[in-house]
């Protein structure tokens, strides 16, 4: 009798722990989320993944991020590099050159692409006109087409004007002689006249055919100097007018525009003859990078649209 109940006392301990080892273990699986099986504990969603390893649905990038979004360990910026100036403008328009005209297509539709590229194989359509001109402040008074000639699109307008108060504080005095040109008048008022004068191949030096000027853009415009009474001249680059504003007009997003060519011959890339009064707003960013190499890139370099 007692042997039976030793045995018995032994049993009952030996069941006991098998009980509490089956019962740790059962915890332990679902604390683990029972990793070796593979399989989730009930009631916790599952952070699955479909058969191309993309996660399924509006995925969060570690650390509860959405994708491109501000990463709060990363003092706020933004995780992904965004496009940069350049990268913009080249994917907003089409550069591609028709072998049959030697002229790429037609800018029709007027956007916010402050750097688009016109030149003489590079037109705007006849239709191509913006919508947010503005008047220009500081221009030469019985210049052009008063309403037309005396407007910039609002962007180009009012970095200009605050080119021009800069300059003043440094006891410089500068003005827009003419800013926007319609096809229309390019044509009818400076190009045909031109070509009836001088002929067609002397016109195309130096005057851009309607379609084919900066002007059309809104974004471009010819400036003049106070001693050289706010007048055109091949030597306002060697003016103290001309000298500021190849020094500072990046800081307000232009470029001299014409810089590969000489006061006869137009540039090969650009096409015209060195317009020291000619600039073109991009905007600071890039005007600033194209500043840097000292003055001599092209804007077509720049792109690198060589054609």
């Amino acid at each position: 009798m007692a042997r039976y109940k030793k045995k018995s006392g032994s049993l009952g301990a030996v069941a006991l722990i098998v009980l509490a080892a089956m019962v740790l273990s059962s915890v332990i699986g679902v604390a683990l989320g029972n990793s070796e099986t593979g399989k989730t504990p009930s009631g916790t969603p599952a952070n699955t993944v479909e058969p191309s390893g993309t996660p399924s649905g509006n995925t969060v990038e570690p650390g509860g991020n959405e994708p491109g979004g501000s990463d709060p360990q990363n003092g706020g910026e933004q995780t992904d590099k965004p496009s940069s100036p350049k990268e913009t403008a080249l994917s907003r328009q089409d550069f591609t050159i028709d072998p049959a005209t030697g002229l790429a297509k037609e800018i029709k539709v007027v956007d916010d692409n402050y750097m688009l590229l016109v030149n003489r194989t590079h037109p705007l359509a006849q239709m191509y006109k913006p919508d947010d001109m503005v008047t220009v402040k500081y221009t030469v008074s019985g210049v052009g087409v008063k309403g037309e000639t005396d407007q910039l699109r609002k962007v180009a307008a009012e970095a200009f004007e605050s080119m021009v108060e800069a300059a003043a504080a440094q006891e410089i005095n500068i003005k827009m002689r003419t800013g926007y040109r319609s096809y229309e008048y390019q044509r009818d008022r400076l190009y045909n006249p031109e070509v009836k004068n001088k002929g067609e191949a002397e016109a195309n030096k130096s005057t851009a055919k309607p379609g084919q000027s900066e002007h059309q853009t809104g974004l471009a415009l010819d400036v003049g100097g106070e001693s050289q009474k706010y007048a055109l001249s091949y030597e306002f680059g060697e003016t103290k007018e001309g000298k500021w504003v190849a020094e500072h007009c990046h800081e307000f997003g232009f470029i001299i525009r014409y810089v590969d060519g000489t006061k006869k011959e137009p540039g090969k890339l650009t096409g015209y003859v060195f317009e020291p009064w000619h600039i073109r707003y991009i905007g600071v960013e890039a005007a600033t990078e194209m500043h840097q190499h000292g003055g001599s890139l092209t804007y077509e370099e720049y792109l690198g649209i060589l054609d």
